[in-house]
């Protein structure tokens, strides 16, 4: 078993933003799992799933995580550039042009969101995915039921100050909340609802990144694309970010199998790693049959017409 030692990736965004992400196995390897990280978080969200499975199966697989603009060691966009959903699309794309071999996409929470985005926007290469394990998430924004209702309106009313005379203000806002989820993470660690990066991240890019996934909707051409991906949604019993129900209703729309994880909260792959690795772990075994059931289709004899000889 070779040494836990990721490796540092620095990747250039199409608008020349460089993304902080890192990269644990060979180059080369046969399959590549890339992670996506939810709001408030980091590459290093998934830390503690990437030593589970590295334990498991050491450097047969390669894994990436890499930080999205604007959070942890990753590029800020100039303060009057406004983040779309797309910026976080391509950057993904840009993330998966280093991935080898089969991929495995995985995703945390709002994370969900940039995948079926992706789908939308770049659906060939979408299809190319070998499977996708979506842990928390939904196909629309979190319903957030523990949060008082002000706060779920906050992020439209913060939007609408945002690159006016007040700019600074929106900015401010979003500053003083994203400190307040800060210091509740590192008091209750795994148990918080938000398991926040030790890096704070860029408050115009949360405010800008907030309206995009608010008005994000999947529409009927991405998520029939997305059925064609062998797709595995987890949810915690005790989620009070995404409801079990949201992540079943997205699974239910992309006919994707569902498991419910008994007493599991919103960060479930931060709190229980050893469970999110066996999930990723059956992603990969399926990803390995299908594999071996395409080998075995292609290589299979075909009756030539007019003898009675099979090739």
């Amino acid at each position: 078993m070779t040494a836990f030692a990721p490796y540092t990736l620095t990747i250039q965004t199409a608008d020349d933003l460089e993304l902080g992400a890192t990269r644990l196995g060979s180059p080369t390897a046969a399959t590549t799992v890339v992670y996506v990280h939810g709001l408030l978080s980091d590459g290093s969200y998934w830390s503690p799933v990437n030593e589970h499975l590295h334990d498991r199966v050491g450097d047969d697989i390669t894994q990436i995580t890499y930080d999205q603009r604007g959070h942890g060691t990753s590029g800020r966009p100039d303060r009057r550039a406004t983040t779309t959903l797309r910026h976080l699309v391509d950057d993904l794309d840009a993330v998966l042009a280093h991935a080898s071999g089969e991929v495995v996409l995985v995703t945390h929470s709002a994370g969900s969101l940039v995948a079926a985005a992706y789908a939308q926007h770049h659906p060939t290469q979408a299809a190319a995915l070998s499977a996708m394990v979506i842990f928390s998430g939904g196909g629309e924004f979190p319903e957030f039921p523990s949060l008082p209702a002000h706060y779920r309106e906050w992020p439209r009313r913060v939007q609408r100050i945002r690159r006016t005379r007040l700019d600074a203000l929106a900015a401010g806002a979003v500053d003083i909340l994203e400190k307040r989820f800060r210091a509740r993470s590192r008091r209750l660690g795994s148990r918080a609802p938000f398991v926040c990066s030790a890096h704070r991240g860029d408050p115009r890019v949360l405010v800008d990144v907030l309206a995009a996934y608010r008005g994000f909707a999947l529409d009927p051409d991405a998520a029939a694309l997305l059925r064609s991906i062998p797709t595995f949604v987890i949810a915690g019993e005790r989620d009070r970010v995404v409801p079990p129900a949201q992540s079943v209703r997205f699974a239910d729309r992309i006919w994707a199998d569902f498991e419910l994880v008994s007493g599991a909260g919103h960060s479930l792959p931060h709190a229980e790693p050893n469970l999110a690795a066996e999930a990723i772990l059956h992603a990969l075994e399926t990803v390995y049959r299908n594999s071996i059931h395409d080998s075995v289709s292609r290589a299979e004899p075909v009756a030539m017409s007019g003898g009675d000889e099979t090739w």
